[in-house]
């Protein structure tokens, strides 16, 4: 149906020699769908509010399609003040090939179906990309005095975007449902919800998991305490190479970015921590239980059983009420339950990764949650493992994707670690 949409409007919209002739009026329908969309949300108007209160910043930003080799799939930049989107994708999502930058213009700025479908599935990456335009406006010289992206920006624009999905699903589910169902996914959509699924309890852990992905496999970015210490270090340099050579005006120059970044480091990390403070505990309860039960609902017991069981182990940590932590005791019980009567009752038509990943979710649900393994299910693990080890021995040993290969080479050795005990039963 995507690729029909995008196909049909090419057919409107023949070469022409001017190159992008309708960027800004793609730009201005893009910026208003998106924000009739963003702004339907609580985490939409809140954020559409601070844009307004940062200054005339938002009013001028512009939205542009561009192609970029990178796997960004929207980005900010400050010097435009444009949120790009980056046409590669835009394409691969409408499985559409062979389009130039000004084609993919036209057709979005020409049709409104396809423009639709994109602001539908897009918009949490443009929220994302939204929040990076306001923190440029509010810390304007930062990333120049840094000489890198903060990566404590991510933490704010994560944890934003995945309160609006939260939010969004919520008031409409049906999209969640299909995805955790397997109904339903695209480049965007799996993109969002997966970083939404993974959310753990602990907010100390889903920082940690943002600052892999940017600082040890994209790179380019700092954080704020390396940033200063890099920036300090740097002034003691220009402070020798001054009295050197007399000139001082370098060395002044270095001093005042220094204190421009510090002043900009404390007061983003005073927000930060404030922002975590005051919307995680409610936000990070809610929303395992809310995708723990739809998990549940929908048979996807791995998901059902990380939100819940693991959930239910470590909820007293974070200050959860008590209505909190009863509802998700009691659900991450229902889905230990649920999930071994599921495997007994299907386990013979599970392929080896199915059934070892429903297996070792049981597992560490029950170490989590003090609960024994269910014993009669102990001789299919032992079963399960060894294939399970050989099975992503094999598809690490291929992959050349690293964030997949991390993966298959987190399961082959949780499955060698658990072979041979799970084979005795000792596990």
């Amino acid at each position: 149906m995507k690729t029909a949409f995008f196909l049909l409007a090419m057919a409107v919209f023949p070469a022409r020699a001017a190159a992008y002739p309708h960027d800004a009026q793609l730009s201005a329908r893009l910026k208003k769908e998106f924000e009739a969309v963003i702004s339907s949300s609580a985490a939409g108007r809140e954020l559409y509010a601070r844009l307004e209160d940062a200054g005339p910043g938002y009013a001028a930003l512009k939205v542009l399609v561009r192609r970029d080799p990178s796997d960004f799939f929207a980005w900010f930049d400050p010097e435009a003040n444009a949120v790009y989107f980056n046409s590669r994708f835009i394409l691969k999502f409408f499985e559409a090939r062979g389009f130039k930058d000004r084609q993919v213009v036209e057709v979005l700025w020409g049709n409104k179906e396809v423009r639709a479908e994109l602001v539908r599935r897009a918009n949490p990456v443009y929220l994302h990309e939204l929040v990076h335009a306001l923190q440029c406006y509010l810390y304007p010289e930062y990333r120049r005095d840094a000489g890198a992206n903060p990566l404590e920006f991510e933490y704010e624009a994560y944890l934003t975007e995945d309160m609006y999905v939260h939010g969004r699903a919520k008031a409409d589910p049906g999209p969640l449902k299909e995805f955790i169902g397997g109904a339903y996914t695209d480049i965007y959509t799996a993109s969002v919800f997966g970083s939404y699924l993974s959310l753990p309890l602990d907010p100390a852990r889903y920082r940690e998991k943002i600052r892999r992905i940017y600082e040890e496999q994209l790179g380019g970015y700092l954080s704020l305490e390396k940033a200063e210490k890099i920036k300090k270090n740097g002034l003691a340099d220009s402070r020798i190479f001054a009295y050197a050579s007399g000139d001082v005006g370098g060395y002044a120059a270095d001093a005042a970015s220094l204190a421009r970044l510090r002043a900009q480091k404390t007061a983003f990390s005073r927000f930060l921590d404030e922002f975590y403070a005051v919307r995680w505990p409610a936000f990070g309860a809610d929303a395992l239980l809310f995708v723990g039960e739809m998990a549940l609902e929908q048979k996807n017991y791995p998901l059902a059983l990380d939100c819940l069981a693991v959930a239910d182990a470590n909820s007293p940590e974070y200050g959860l009420s008590a209505q909190a932590m009863e509802a998700i005791k009691t659900k991450g019980a229902l889905a230990v339950l649920e999930t071994a009567s599921f495997i007994r009752d299907m386990h013979k038509k599970m392929s080896v990764e199915v059934l070892s990943q429903h297996l070792k979710a049981l597992e560490k649900a029950c170490v989590a949650t003090g609960r024994p393994f269910p014993e009669d299910l102990a001789g299919l693990r032992g079963e399960t493992y060894p294939k399970a080890m050989a099975f992503y021995a094999k598809k690490y040993a291929a992959e050349k994707d690293r964030s997949r290969g991390d993966y298959y080479k987190e399961n082959l050795d949780y499955f060698a670690a658990g072979a041979e005990p799970a084979r005795s039963g000792k596990r």
